[in-house]
């Protein structure tokens, strides 16, 4: 069978999908990083929340009381970054998922080329086959008697 002529740019484009999928990973592996950061400052949030109502009913002075309330302004500031930081991430992670569908799709329209081609190849052997198959009984045939 005649070799695919178009096989160097199959592996190149198998390559290429297969580069998008990776991205596509590290980026979702980024974006599951902030959302897990994101969600640690919310806890964060909560303790310093509860450990001030705690302050402010107890013997704590006031100095404790604003370095606490410092801490959540700090801790606020920090999840809006992060929350802009997950939109950026979403955004990237949805761009890499069509990069790969195309990706994929570029290497589909080769990969049925190829198999249209060995398809045909395959038929054109089996017809002439048959042809060589003929030939020899025909021959065989009328040469026996």
């Amino acid at each position: 069978m005649k070799p695919f002529k178009l096989q160097s740019l199959l592996d190149y484009r198998k390559r290429l999908a297969d580069k998008a999928y990776e991205t596509l990973q590290l980026c979702m592996e980024e974006r599951e990083a902030i959302a897990e950061a994101n969600e640690a400052e919310k806890i964060d949030i909560h303790r310093l929340r509860t450990e001030l109502e705690e302050a402010k009913t107890g013997n704590f002075r006031v100095q404790e009381i604003m370095l606490y309330e410092q801490c959540i302004h700090a801790k606020k500031r920090r999840m809006q970054d992060l929350k802009y930081q997950l939109t950026r991430a979403d955004t990237k992670v949805r761009e890499k998922r069509q990069e790969l569908v195309k990706a994929r799709q570029n290497k589909r329209v080769l990969e049925i080329l190829k198999e249209k081609r060995e398809e045909s190849e395959r038929s054109k052997q089996e017809r002439q086959e048959k042809m060589f198959m003929d030939e020899i009984a025909v021959f065989g045939f009328g040469g026996g008697r």
